[in-house]
C-alpha cells in the first residue's frame, strides 16, 4: 500500500469511504501493482465486474485522490480512453524529509530557496500528458491536494491543502519559493510551457495557486 498522508479531516473521510468495500481496495491494490495504466475494462475483464459498476468506483476514488486518469492514445477510430493508475502519496515524514533534501542540496551549491526548488523540479520524472499532468501529480504526491483549472491556454494549479503549513507561516520565503522553485524546474523541461507566478494564501486554510502558460500546441486539459 502507498504511504499514508495527513490529510484535511473531509479528505480522510472520502479516503475512509472509498477503501469500505473489498472490490475498491482490490481496485486499487491492481493499480499499484500495474507497470501501465488500466483502462476501466481492463479492471472489469480481470475482476470479473460489470464496467459500469468499476467505474463507479474509480469516479469515487478519484475524487478521494486515491487513483488519477489520464488520457491514453487513440488506437485507429476507437473512443479515447482513459488510463488509472495508483497515487503515490508521501506521509508526514517523508514530506519534510524530501523538503530538507531539498534545502540541503541548495545550502550545499549556495542556491536560493527557489534556486534549490528549480534543481529539484529539474529531475522530476515526466509524466504522459505533460508539464502541467507532471506538476499536478507531484504536487498530489507531496500532499497539496492540488486541483486544476483550466482557460484556454492558463492553467490555474490551485493546492487545497499545505502539508507544510506550520513552517510556511514562520518562513514562507522559504518553503513558498522552494516549491515555486520546483513548479519552474517542472515546467522548464517542456517547450513553450511557462510558470507565471504563485498566488499565495494563508497556508493553514490551503488556496494557494500556481498559474502555468502553455502554447497552444502543448496546451492539456485534465
Amino acid at each position: 500500500m502507498a504511504a499514508r498522508t495527513i490529510h484535511s479531516p473531509g479528505t480522510e473521510i472520502l479516503r475512509a469511504k472509498a477503501l469500505s468495500t473489498p472490490s475498491r481496495v482490490d481496485i486499487l491494490a491492481r493499480l499499484q501493482r500495474a507497470t501501465s495504466p488500466l483502462t476501466a475494462a481492463d479492471l472489469a475483464t480481470a475482476m470479473a465486474m460489470h464496467h459500469t459498476a468499476v467505474r463507479e468506483h474509480l469516479a469515487l476514488m478519484l475524487d478521494a485522490g486515491l487513483v488519477r486518469g489520464a488520457p491514453l492514445p487513440i488506437i485507429g477510430r476507437g473512443r479515447p480512453r482513459t488510463g488509472y493508475s495508483a497515487v503515490e502519496l508521501l506521509d508526514e515524514a517523508a514530506r519534510y524529509r524530501a523538503l530538507a533534501g531539498m534545502l540541503a542540496h541548495g545550502v550545499q551549491a549556495g542556491l536560493s530557496a527557489r534556486e534549490s526548488g528549480r534543481v529539484a523540479g529539474a529531475q522530476v520524472s515526466p509524466q504522459p500528458g505533460g508539464a502541467v499532468v507532471t506538476l499536478r501529480d507531484e504536487a498530489e504526491r507531496l500532499g497539496f491536494q492540488p486541483q486544476v483549472r483550466v482557460k484556454g491556454t492558463v492553467h490555474n494549479i490551485v493546492l487545497k491543502h499545505c502539508p507544510f503549513a506550520a513552517l510556511a507561516v514562520e518562513r514562507p520565503e522559504t518553503v513558498c519559493d522552494l516549491h515555486l522553485g520546483l513548479a519552474e524546474g517542472i515546467c522548464e523541461l517542456h517547450d513553450g510551457v511557462v510558470v507565471e507566478g504563485l498566488k499565495l494564501a494563508d497556508p493553514r486554510k490551503g488556496g494557494c495557486r500556481i498559474t502555468v502558460r502553455t502554447a497552444p500546441a502543448a496546451r492539456r486539459t485534465t
